[in-house]
């Protein structure tokens, strides 16, 4: 089971996932996050793109039309 905070983060990172891909942000890619303060670590952080399965009947030239 997660804990509250663990659910928090998800639900936060998600929230920063699309508000920047719908603003047009290269999302996809590696960062690396240094902290300033001596005794907290430093993180990594990889964002893959997951393509649309094709089955899903999702058509992106719907919009154009």
């Amino acid at each position: 089971m997660k804990s509250e905070h663990t659910e928090a983060f998800e639900r936060d990172l998600e929230e920063l996932i699309i508000t920047a891909f719908s603003r047009g942000a290269t999302v996809e890619g590696n960062w690396e996050i240094q902290i300033p303060v001596t005794d907290a670590p430093n993180w990594s952080v990889t964002i893959t793109k997951h393509s649309l399965d094709e089955q899903s009947g999702y058509e992106p030239n719907l919009l154009d039309e």
